[in-house]
């Protein structure tokens, strides 16, 4: 039976083609490509037309939606976009004069008792040792907000500015300002007093 198996096996070997297993790789390559182009077309029209770069963060103050409601900006050649429901704002990128990210740090003072200290004082020095162990400290606690700030003209001529918390999407704030220097590298204006 193994003898025929192998016999058999030769036969095949010698009806089967040459150029079939270059063909077999041919056609898993060229699939390979056609899925790849594919998939490609699929995400660029996912993405709008233009869009470079879209981000999430707080709304300060700016713009006419209330603050704290999250707001997307979305970062296209030409404009910034910023959605929050239902209200969509369009602003030329040949209108923003400057964009930058401050920080605020807020140094707050909190009491701290240590147990710990009071239970080693007791157990050592009696009474006295505990009250001096557990005694109130203060300490400091820093904490740093960072805003995202946006200065442009207005319709009138007026510097304008629209500001954005963007502690938590820092990153993407540093990207978008780094696009903006790129794109609008003549976007100053002078101001005569």
């Amino acid at each position: 039976m193994f003898i025929y198996a192998m016999k058999a096996a030769s036969q095949q070997s010698a009806n089967f083609p040459e150029w079939l297993p270059p063909l077999i790789i041919i056609t898993i390559i060229v699939l390979i490509i056609v899925g790849v182009s594919k998939n490609k077309k699929k995400n660029e029209k996912s993405k709008p037309n233009g869009l470079t770069m879209r981000m999430s963060a707080k709304h300060v103050n700016g713009l006419p939606i209330a603050e704290n409601l999250n707001c997307e900006i979305n970062s296209y050649d030409d404009r910034l976009e910023f959605k929050s429901g239902t209200t969509n704002i369009k602003l030329p990128r040949n209108k923003i004069t400057d964009m930058c990210i401050k920080t605020d740090v807020e140094i707050q003072k909190q009491a701290v008792s240590s147990v710990g200290g009071a239970i080693a004082g007791g157990l050592t020095f009696g009474r006295l040792g505990a009250i001096i162990g557990g005694r109130v400290k203060t300490k400091d606690i820093r904490t740093a907000t960072h805003y995202l700030i946006i200065t442009y003209t207005d319709s009138s001529g007026k510097l304008a500015y629209i500001g954005f918390e963007v502690t938590n999407n820092l990153t993407a704030a540093g990207k978008l300002i780094t696009e903006f220097k790129k794109l609008n590298s003549t976007s100053g204006i002078q101001i005569n007093l």
